[in-house]
């Protein structure tokens, strides 16, 4: 049956904090509806019940009426030519990403950008989604169309976030999101300018990045928790093999048994990372390596817990409850520096720069960009110059 879509106005009776409500496109088909978001947000004076279009009480009553009209002729035009290709069109046919159209809505455009990648881990989502939360907080409405991100409506946002005192490198992160969506905004058609984000250079600050040393890692690795419930020391394993190989917090909780190679030289580990989805290969027979003994560091703690029966190698601990143990782990060690879990992969970064080549150290840690990974050297440079003012030359 074919399906009939109509503009409908404040169907939820609920006006926002300026006093307006959302008009919608409502699909009906086969006694089912499906209401689809326009991006156009009117008072209730400024809609014509009996027309179902919005009046000329509304300054852009004639544009928003013929973006509207032209939504509901994309949707109609797309159902005939499912039809010409021998296809059926329903509503689940909206459903397909490749088939969601938008009202020139970029904020529309970018919630369902989130929702819809598969590859975006949870906190990545809730950080992009924080994004167009910010853009809807600048706009006090939300409707922003695909043409008014121009360089000058960039430019405010990032002032406006300033104004609210948010952190340089917050900024930073925000314009980077905005830029990325901007990007395949383009590369699906919707967007036909350059990228104004481009020719906007966002300043950050490099800030002090905490790390363990060789030392401190042992010490932790050897330190006695029989006193706290075992759950303690399951987070310190985790940590302490993350100083040895350099996972996120995101693959080391994630990381499953199906990943773990065995081969002649000993384990290795092959999987694809889950926050910037890249390949690792990570030959753990070859780090932190133990005079005389049969396995190296990393390998040791793989083999307390990896059984071929379970899905995951590390037992299943949230982040949060991983996080506030590690701050008690590292008083009982007497260590004085903020142990986060990230700690572990910078201690990783700054030990291993001093070791293998800068290309080499890249591919370990699944860096894109080179300069990531020179921080890493910097870092241990920085480290060698405070401890030859240590030292004690007479």
């Amino acid at each position: 049956m074919k399906a009939n879509f109509t503009p409908v106005f404040n169907r939820k009776d609920k006006l926002n904090k300026h006093g307006k409500a959302p008009i919608e496109i409502r699909m009906y088909q086969n006694r089912q509806r499906r209401f689809i978001s326009t991006g156009v947000f009117v008072t209730p004076v400024e809609w014509d019940k009996k027309r179902l279009e919005i009046n000329s009480k509304c300054s852009d009553y004639e544009l928003l009426n013929y973006q509207i009209r032209e939504l509901i002729s994309k949707y109609e035009k797309a159902q005939v030519e499912h039809s010409l290709k021998g296809k059926s069109f329903s509503i689940n046919t909206l459903e397909n990403k490749n088939e969601v159209f938008f009202n020139g809505s970029f904020v529309e455009f970018v919630r369902e950008e989130i929702k819809s990648n598969l590859t975006l881990g949870a906190k990545t989502k809730v950080s992009h989604t924080n994004t167009v939360n910010k853009l809807v907080e600048f706009t006090k409405t939300g409707d922003i169309k695909f043409e008014q991100v121009n360089y000058t409506f960039v430019d405010n946002f990032l002032n406006h976030l300033r104004k609210e005192k948010l952190a340089i490198n917050t900024v930073h992160k925000q314009h980077k999101t905005l830029r990325k969506y901007i990007e395949i905004a383009i590369k699906k058609g919707y967007y036909d300018l350059p990228n104004p984000c481009k020719d906007i250079k966002v300043k950050t600050e490099q800030k002090k990045r905490e790390v363990l040393t060789l030392e401190e890692m042992q010490q932790l690795e050897k330190l006695d928790l029989h006193k706290f419930v075992d759950k303690v020391s399951i987070v310190r394993d985790m940590f302490i093999f993350s100083c040895y190989t350099g996972l996120r917090i995101s693959d080391a909780t994630n990381l499953k048994t199906e990943y773990v190679k065995k081969g002649k030289e000993g384990y290795e580990l092959e999987f694809v990372t889950i926050k910037v989805n890249k390949r690792a290969e990570i030959p753990l027979y070859n780090l932190f390596k133990k005079t005389k003994a049969k396995l190296s560091s990393p390998e040791a703690i793989l083999e307390k817990y990896y059984d071929k029966k379970n899905e995951f190698v590390f037992p299943r601990l949230t982040e949060p409850f991983i996080n506030s143990h590690l701050k008690v782990i590292a008083e009982e060690a007497k260590i004085l520096i903020k142990v986060t879990f990230h700690t572990a992969r910078h201690s990783f970064g700054t030990y291993m720069a001093n070791k293998i080549p800068v290309p080499q150290l890249m591919h370990l840690m699944q860096h894109s960009d080179i300069k990531t990974t020179m921080m890493y050297v910097h870092m241990n440079q920085e480290l060698v110059k405070q401890g030859l003012l240590k030292v004690d030359w007479k």
